[in-house]
């Protein structure tokens, strides 16, 4: 992990650099201050001449000043490249995002993906500011102050060396081990909480109606309470970590003073130097002192940047594509024996074999769970057929963009997004060029003539200002408005009464004269206008034809239509 850590550093070589450089110039001045403050009170008390003194005090004086400059910017170079890294990474997470197929979406939570984008993320900036550049300024620090009191005798380094590995290594890693299990507890406890704060918030209305308020209250107080144990558990690591610290600094800095009084007694060290070796060694244990609270939340920062990784580095769920081809100019579909299965489940479809041919109206049909969307997503290159090919006006898909083979489709999905802006903003998705008049005649031609004055209205969250019925007839509207060749349109009137979808029918079926339509829906209305019927069954395609050829014999069609009519009755 450390090495990705590093990896993205790579593009910032000048601004890594210049921030190990100050932080350790920081630290530096820190010494020299302490260092010279010292050696000045111990030479003023020997009652020197005033002129023997202005050199000490202009040191103290420039070292009293240049640390703040150093530690502002210090925090300036080390803070913007903290915000370039984050940027770098989001640019990269929401790359990952985009290229993302429908197979890589399957499973995940928007919850969870909010906290990878968010709290993640942000567990970057930690891991640099805290881990990486800290760990490095350490080093470099406990090395020159080694060397440092080489010079007066390898004593006083020997003991230096054996003190700052104490603070630098052994309590790092004892805070580790003390931190072990919480780090990943509660990252995925923080997941688990955004988790269900978005499906909670998102499905509010239903939580109300349904008398879920205080179950609702119980477990998010639950989740709160186990995250309040992990932070109590951690805080009373710090103040011990602290106190370590706190311990280690002063014994160092007392031996150290120990071994140099025999030396000044020997003549080997001047006596005014003592006050100023015990407060540099002081003054260096600063570089340390943050490590063993940094490393208690290191299991948190790996954890976080193991899941962000994760997303970023998804290989697996982005389709590779070849260079495509021009798209064709026959907007003919063809399905040759594909079959699909989701993993670890049963068969989806297997060995479905058809065509729809351009400019005609195909319906696909059959109960609940056989297979209609999936052949939707598979048209789109969302999913990738297990066996079997499809083809596009006689081109195999894998051998077209996405993008430009999904600009060929105009699709009304089951499940219809709109963002929470305007009903303007959220149709000219599908076409930007679109102009009002244009929008205010499709909206009145779907039924929807009742908010053409409202285009500047914001649809709420999820578009929870509009109705089932309103979310259906706006996903056909918005679909047509693309003026795409090929029309998939995934059960349009689910949420329409009996009425207003055969008005909607008929209003499509003038739109799409000079289109592919391809009508997906368990609902069999007006099938009569449609040139081939396709009845699919457990993933299979067990009828083909048309409306009055599969109403004769006991066909699953007839009996399906047998049912409707029943019920409309």
């Amino acid at each position: 992990m450390i090495r990705k850590w590093l990896n993205l550093l790579k593009n910032y070589k000048l601004h890594f650099a210049g921030s190990l450089v100050l932080a350790a110039a920081t630290i530096i001045t820190g010494i020299g201050l302490m260092s010279t403050s010292g050696y000045l009170i111990s030479r003023a008390a020997q009652r020197p001449m005033l002129a023997d003194l202005f050199m000490i005090t202009a040191a103290v004086r420039f070292f009293g000043i240049s640390r703040a400059v150093v530690r502002y910017f210090d925090r300036m170079v080390s803070h913007d490249l903290t915000f370039k890294i984050l940027l770098l990474m989001r640019t990269r997470v929401y790359r990952s995002i985009d290229s993302m197929s429908l197979a890589g979406w399957m499973g995940r939570r928007p919850g969870d993906l909010l906290a990878r984008l968010v709290t993640d993320i942000e567990a970057l900036q930690n891991a640099y500011l805290r881990i990486v550049s800290p760990v490095i300024t350490a080093l470099f620090i406990s090395l020159i102050t080694i060397l440092a009191l080489w010079v007066f005798d390898p004593i006083l380094a020997l003991a230096m060396i054996f003190f700052h590995a104490l603070s630098g290594i052994a309590v790092p890693l004892m805070s580790v081990r003390l931190a072990r299990g919480r780090g990943k507890a509660d990252v995925k406890t923080r997941a688990a909480m955004k988790i269900f704060l978005v499906d909670r918030i998102q499905g509010l209305q239903d939580i109300l109606w349904l008398g879920m308020k205080k179950s609702t209250e119980d477990e998010l107080t639950e989740m709160q309470h186990e995250l309040d144990g992990i932070q109590y558990k951690n805080a009373g690591v710090s103040g011990m970590l602290e106190g370590l610290n706190s311990l280690l600094s002063n014994v160092g800095m007392f031996a150290v003073m120990v071994l140099a009084i025999p030396l000044v007694m020997k003549g080997d060290i001047p006596g005014v130097m003592l006050a100023m070796l015990t407060l540099g060694v002081l003054s260096s244990f600063e570089a340390m002192q943050a490590l063993g609270n940094s490393f208690l939340q290191f299991e948190n920062y790996v954890e976080s940047s193991g899941r962000l990784f994760s997303l970023s580095e998804n290989k697996t769920s982005e389709i590779q594509i070849p260079e495509s081809p021009n798209l064709p100019g026959d907007f003919s579909l063809s399905f040759r024996d594909v079959s699909f299965s989701f993993e670890e489940q049963q068969i989806t479809l297997q060995n479905v074999s058809f065509e729809i041919p351009a400019k005609s109206k195909t319906a696909i049909v059959g109960p609940t769970g056989s297979g209609k969307s999936t052949l939707a997503n598979l048209m789109m290159k969302f999913w990738e057929p297990q066996r079997g090919e499809i083809l596009l006006g006689g081109n195999k898909l894998t051998e077209l963009d996405d993008s430009s083979l999904r600009s060929l489709f105009s699709v009304a999905p089951q499940d219809i997004f709109i963002f929470n802006r305007s009903l303007r903003e959220n149709l000219l998705i599908a076409n930007p060029q679109a102009s009002d008049e244009e929008v205010t005649d499709l909206l009145r031609s779907v039924g929807l003539q009742h908010l053409t004055d409202k285009l500047c209205i914001e649809t709420g969250n999820q578009g929870m200002k509009l109705s089932g019925g309103e979310r259906q007839l706006f996903s056909i509207a918005r679909s047509i408005l693309k003026r795409a060749p090929i029309w998939v349109l995934d059960e349009p009137s689910a949420n329409l009464d009996v009425q207003t979808e055969k008005r909607v029918f008929e209003m499509i079926s003038e739109q799409a004269h000079n289109k592919t339509l391809i009508l997906i829906t368990h609902r069999l209305t007006d099938m009569d206008r449609m040139d081939q019927i396709i009845v699919l069954s457990n993933g299979k395609i067990v009828e083909k034809g048309k409306h009055f050829e599969l109403l004769t014999g006991d066909t699953l069609y007839r009996r399906m239509y047998q049912q409707q009519m029943d019920v409309i009755k």
